[in-house]
């Protein structure tokens, strides 16, 4: 995990903008919910604890299936498979933002449009920045989506499997070093941030990777606190995860892989309950 101080402090800057651009999402969604005369509930109308259920378990189904595929080779279908699902992610977050800046019936031959261009630059033109860049705005959507169809406990347990899950695929099975390393090799669509010194000399110090999985959970985390209680909580909760992953970079040894949610998403639910304890003073 550890790289220079540069691409740490990179790293840490683009921890921080998903997070305020998954609220800034959620902020508009809720804005186009306001002018249908919607509320998040009326849209994601399935019980919040059934949802993360089916969260949970589609995770661990996918990760089996993509284990399968990378054990007989078979990446191109891996890569078909981030292609749709992409597809679909960017032609909702194009869908929301267009409609906030030009509410038009025009608006969707432009998200098609855009969407169809974001995935062949993707593919076919973009370096690691432009990578990353696209993967953000995935990550921001996501994060976003779930958030509001699962509120704020659903998320908080999400936050504390996903930490326990994290610790186990890296330190006792190991499979989801066999899973980020050829996801980042393939260069897919949403598999991770990559960030690598500029000089060749430079690149195994400086060389960071973090997974999709560690930026769309903590986000999800702060946007249910965002919107379910003041903005002091949210703020709290941001803190969280920007110490919990700074503790990871300053402990963590060079060329050694380290479940970043087993220390982010702990930080994140402690800092929780410091906002939840202070109102209980105020009582």
């Amino acid at each position: 995990m550890k790289g220079t101080p540069r691409t740490a402090l990179l790293m840490l800057i683009i921890f921080a903008a998903t997070i305020l651009g998954s609220e800034l999402f959620t902020v508009g969604t809720l804005t186009l919910y306001s002018h249908a005369n919607l509320s998040a509930g009326q849209v994601y109308a399935i019980s919040p604890y059934i949802e993360l259920t089916e969260i949970v378990t589609g995770l661990i189904i996918i990760t089996a299936i993509m284990l399968i595929l990378i054990r007989y080779g078979l990446m191109r279908i891996i890569f078909w498979i981030f292609i749709v699902i992409s597809f679909l992610i960017i032609l909702e977050f194009y869908d929301t933002a267009l409609y906030l800046a030009f509410p038009s019936d025009y608006v969707s031959m432009a998200v098609l449009g855009l969407a169809v261009l974001t995935i062949v630059y993707y593919v076919k033109f973009a370096g690691t920045v432009g990578r990353n860049l696209v993967n953000i705005v995935i990550f921001i959507t996501i994060s976003s989506i779930l958030s509001l169809s699962l509120g704020v406990l659903p998320t908080l347990i999400l936050v504390g499997i996903i930490a326990v899950y994290d610790y186990i695929a890296v330190f006792v099975t190991k499979h989801m070093l066999t899973l980020a390393g050829a996801l980042s090799k393939g260069g897919f669509l949403f598999s991770g941030i990559v960030l690598s010194a500029k000089k060749i000399k430079n690149l195994g110090r400086g060389h960071m990777i973090l997974g999709g999985g560690d930026l769309v959970f903590p986000a999800m985390f702060v946007d249910a606190v965002y919107v379910n209680y003041p903005i002091f909580a949210s703020y709290l909760v941001s803190v969280g995860a920007l110490l919990g992953l700074g503790l990871i970079i300053l402990l963590g040894k060079r060329g050694k892989a380290y479940p970043a949610m087993s220390v982010i998403g702990p930080a994140q639910i402690l800092f929780f309950g410091l906002y939840i304890l202070t109102t209980f003073i105020r009582l």
